[in-house]
């Protein structure tokens, strides 16, 4: 996997979180503070691995 389609998958799956969240919230369901939680901490470590997981270019 390169890094542009990664950060793309990274950024497709943070907008799907946050529309997941609005939703819940709209929508009045119960323990959504259970969600967030856990949908952060799945999203921050996808975006903190990015650099760490994405093969970078050749180094001059």
């Amino acid at each position: 996997m390169n890094r542009k389609t990664y950060l793309r998958l990274m950024l497709a799956l943070t907008m799907t979180y946050g529309f997941l969240i609005a939703a819940l919230s709209m929508l009045g369901i119960g323990d959504i503070g259970l969600v967030a939680i856990v949908g952060g901490l799945v999203v921050g470590l996808g975006w903190a691995l990015s650099s760490v997981v994405v093969k970078r270019g050749p180094t001059p």
